[in-house]
């Protein structure tokens, strides 16, 4: 049988070589007895002459026709994207409005400006002296840093200020770090002014943040026109989202980009919500908006490396412009492309005139043109020949081959293909994966065509499909299939029955998990406590390895390597393992041999995974202070490591008969403290889980401490 990658090849290859074909040397031609009469000629220069003016007037009118299809199209593609970030903008403010719409903070933002802007209960100051208000909002105060931290928490807000007109924040949400310079100048504006604000944007450790400025109006006012008595500033992480606003449309056209820009007093930057710096500020060139929208441009882009077209939109009046790029090179392809077609078309006129007045020339060359006849007849019966020597190859192979067109019809199916879907391959030509697997089977294959086409090589992947109403597993391999000018018209799609196989590794993978279970009760039989303990940092191991979105090869890995982390104590004394004193070197040295104990009683076991290496190094550390090789750092298996921090988290939060157990807290801290022997972004991953429903849920199960 011919191997799948042959297949491909053959496939690929099919088109018939024409060194393959071996031409018989025709003999010397009749020479032309007439050379072509004056005007003939001048008529001949003159249609050169029309095929080259013409298609270049041509070319030139669709130039202009493309360029004005890119303008419109960009200025409504930036105005929607500026349109939808703008919306984003004013509803995240609105959040906010609950707030200051408040009565009760209304009330105490319009006390505290009438005792000027600050809560200062000292007898210094003749008002709060003759009214005692600010030890009265002194009381109040705990009560609305509570209220402002508890609405910053629910609207995931980073920080909350409440900014009186000294510039002074007099109430924080907790957490929130002190009010820079730059927020108070921004907040006394907004008093002055009376009109929400945004500010810059700012990279924090949590990401980039917008802070919000949002005025508060007197208590009781009516009309937004009252002059406002404070500043609410809140601090909005905008990373997410605008990362999803900045992303390319599902149907974006090839060099097209959006950035976001931002002009303060310090310049312009760029928002880069995905990268490292998240802001970074750009030189006074290229397609940079001025004020106001920006007209359709042609000049560098925002990097100032490639040559663009441009468009800007200003998004909230605040300094923020969508600025749309789209690349020249990319922009011009459908012109270059006309451009080839047009120039193709006048060449081939250029060539029939010519072949005309050739015709007329050689008209008394007979005897070579039927030389030529017999030549060409000679050359079609050797390709009818070739391509029944591929048919015939075709029908022998067993795997299912099939070409389908760019509309997703099948244009050729071997015998095989036809006779697993239960038909002719004459019946094949026309039909869809709809008619042939149904329509779910056939989304799915759709997508995988999709992906051959955008990577542009072969992609292999197993299906689950039904043929002849049987359910079959098929190992597809996908390639995009090109024509002359390298364009993409169809695909070609290689199958092969793999049921037995997948079925033969289903069962192995049954076996090597009854295999472990029996393990694990082994171990509970022995010592109860071990098999608690392995269940414990198996389910904490996997939570983490799928919270860091590890292969699932990794994640199976780990499952079955912390069940059987504590077989090999098993061959310890229990004595030795649960002796409540300090051990000393030789007693440390022979619970240490559990690791060999476990990869005596596992050598022989082929888990196809690296289970044994991850127990092997689970005791291993990154400052090389582990056993027991002493690996460092990036020489540690990364499953290894996970298992390793599970396991010292379960042992310090498990109550023993000497000692209580600690808290999730405290064994997270002791963990995060040392982070020169275990990973910092495993140790995140642990405590992220710890902290979700199924990690509560997990540390509920722990015994209880002895009283």
């Amino acid at each position: 049988m011919m191997s799948k990658s042959n297949t491909l090849d053959a496939l690929e290859g099919s088109t018939t070589d024409p060194s393959l074909i071996d031409l018989e040397e025709p003999g010397s031609a009749p020479e032309a007895s007439d050379a072509l009469p004056k005007p003939a000629l001048i008529g001949l220069v003159a249609i050169v002459i029309l095929a080259v003016v013409i298609p270049w007037l041509v070319i030139e009118s669709k130039k202009e026709q493309v360029i004005g299809d890119l303008q419109q199209r960009m200025t409504i593609t930036v105005s929607a994207r500026a349109e939808v970030i703008s919306t984003w903008l004013d509803g995240t403010a609105r959040l906010a409005d609950r707030l200051v719409e408040s009565e009760l903070f209304r009330l105490f933002a319009t006390d505290v400006d009438e005792a000027g802007g600050v809560i200062d209960p000292s007898p210094q100051s003749e008002d709060t002296q003759s009214t005692g208000l600010g030890i009265a909002l002194l009381e109040q105060l705990p009560y609305m840093e509570r209220v402002l931290t508890d609405f910053a928490i629910s609207a995931d807000f980073r920080a909350g200020y409440i900014v009186g007109k000294a510039g002074i924040a007099y109430v924080s949400s907790g957490g929130a770090p002190a009010l820079r310079t730059e927020q108070s100048e921004i907040a006394l504006d907004v008093l002055a002014t009376g009109k929400r604000r945004f500010g810059p944007p700012q990279a924090t450790a949590a990401g980039l943040v917008m802070d919000i400025y949002i005025p508060i109006l007197p208590a009781a006012s009516q009309t937004e026109e009252a002059q406002p008595v404070a500043v609410l500033i809140v601090a909005a992480p905008v990373a997410t989202k605008l990362a999803e606003s900045l992303a390319p449309r599902p149907l974006a056209p090839e060099g097209e980009k959006l950035h976001l820009v931002h002009k303060s007093a310090e310049g312009l930057v760029e928002l880069l919500p995905t990268k490292i710096p998240e802001v970074q500020a750009l030189d006074d060139s290229g397609a940079i908006p001025g004020s106001g929208n920006q007209a359709f441009v042609a000049g560098r882009s925002l990097d100032g490396e490639t040559a663009v077209y441009a468009r800007a939109a200003l998004i909230s009046g605040e300094g923020f412009w969508a600025v749309l790029e789209m690349n020249r090179a990319s922009a011009h392809r459908e012109l270059r492309n006309f451009a080839t077609v047009v120039m193709v078309a006048a060449a081939l006129v250029v060539f029939t005139v010519v072949a005309v007045f050739g015709a007329v020339w050689a008209k008394m060359r007979s005897n070579h043109n039927r030389l030529m006849a017999a030549q060409f007849k000679h050359l079609a019966a050797r390709i009818q020949t070739q391509k029944r020597f591929l048919d015939s190859i075709n029908s022998s192979i067993a795997d299912y081959i099939g070409l389908k067109a760019a509309d997703g019809s099948y244009r050729y199916a071997n015998k095989a293909f036809a006779e697993a879907v239960g038909r002719e391959p004459d019946e094949m030509i026309g039909l869809d994966d709809i008619a042939l697997f149904g329509q779910g089977t056939a989304d799915r294959l759709a997508l995988t065509d999709q992906k051959a086409i955008e990577q542009g090589n072969v992609v292999t992947f197993n299906e689950e499909v039904y043929l002849n109403g049987v359910q079959r597993q098929l190992q597809f391999s996908k390639l995009p299939f090109h024509d002359e000018h390298d364009q993409v018209n169809g695909i070609v799609s290689v199958a092969r029955d793999v049921t037995e196989l997948v079925e033969e590794q289903a069962k192995r993978d049954r076996a090597v998990r009854q295999m472990v279970t029996a393990l694990v009760r082994a171990i509970e039989l022995r010592d109860p406590y071990l098999a608690g303990h392995s269940r414990r940092v198996a389910s904490l191991s996997v939570a983490v390895a799928k919270r860091m979105q590890l292969a699932r090869e990794d994640v199976a890995t780990v499952e079955i390597a912390a069940n059987l982390s504590q077989l090999g104590k098993l061959a310890i004394s229990r004595k030795l393992l649960n002796k409540p004193e300090r051990l000393n070197d030789q007693e440390i040295a022979e619970v240490r041999k559990h690791l060999d104990h476990a990869a005596e009683m596992l050598r022989d076991i082929d888990f196809e995974l690296p289970v044994l290496p991850t127990i092997y190094q689970m005791h291993e550390r990154l400052d090389g202070k582990g056993y027991p090789a002493g690996l460092t750092e990036n020489k540690i298996l990364m499953t290894a490591q996970i298992l390793g921090i599970c396991d010292v988290f379960a042992a310090r939060v498990e109550p023993r008969s000497y000692r209580a157990g600690l808290s999730s807290e405290e064994a997270i801290k002791i963990l995060g403290d040392n982070g020169n022997r275990y990973s910092s972004q495993i140790v995140a991953a642990l405590d992220e889980v710890i902290g979700s429903v199924a990690g509560e849920k997990l540390m509920a199960g722990l015994p209880a401490n002895a009283d």
